[in-house]
């Protein structure tokens, strides 16, 4: 049986963003969401104007949902964000167009988010109390930061945890200042959680999809 993670989201507030905006912040969605695509699974899309889907593999599913919600937090803004992970027999090469049961998970799971910002089902491998619990630490955590906490953030994860004399180039500031904001940030516990949920999902690398 092959596993999927589909995220389905929508953008938090979207028609107050100025029209000046959404463009650029969609842009960076986009492209944000594409990093996980991976080899003959369908890209993800875009729909609505504030939503959208992802398919990814399971080990991604954490990392990609974290990127995601930073991209736009970095951007003044921020998502709702549901993660299925269970078969998804029908993943054709338009996702619009595939079905099962993560697909059906995964808008449900959406619908039903109030107060939350993200939340995560698993049928064949449920989160844990405690699990739980840690999603939602981290999503308050990440409710707190500021744009330029999470642009940093979220560049220190995108190139792979690198020395903060290197992100300081990379912003053209001082290496004291990335630390400042990385702290700030609870970057280290936060590396921590991606490492848990990938580990947590390593043997299950999905499957292609149907054209």
């Amino acid at each position: 049986m092959n596993l999927y993670a589909i995220l389905t989201g929508d953008l938090v507030r979207s028609s107050a963003v100025e029209a000046s905006r959404y463009p650029a912040l969609l842009q960076a969605l986009q492209q944000c969401l594409q990093q996980f695509c991976p080899p003959g699974i369908a890209p993800p899309v875009l729909f609505r104007g504030d939503g959208f889907q992802l398919a990814t593999l399971p080990s991604q599913a954490f990392m990609a949902a974290l990127q995601t919600r930073l991209t736009l937090l970095s951007l003044q803004s921020d998502a709702r964000l549901a993660i299925a992970i269970a078969p998804a027999e029908q993943l054709r090469a338009d996702l619009n167009q595939s079905t099962g049961q993560a697909f059906t998970l995964s808008g449900q799971l959406l619908d039903q988010l109030q107060e939350q910002r993200w939340d995560w089902l698993d049928p064949q491998q449920p989160l844990t109390t405690a699990e739980q619990l840690l999603l939602q630490l981290v999503s308050v955590q990440l409710q707190q930061l500021t744009a330029r906490q999470a642009g940093v953030l979220l560049a220190y994860l995108q190139q792979q945890r690198p020395p903060h004399q290197q992100l300081a180039s990379f912003f053209n500031t001082s290496r004291v200042n990335i630390t400042h904001l990385l702290n700030q940030a609870q970057y280290g516990l936060i590396s921590q959680v991606v490492d848990y949920f990938t580990s947590r999902y390593a043997g299950h690398q999905g499957g292609t999809s149907d054209a």
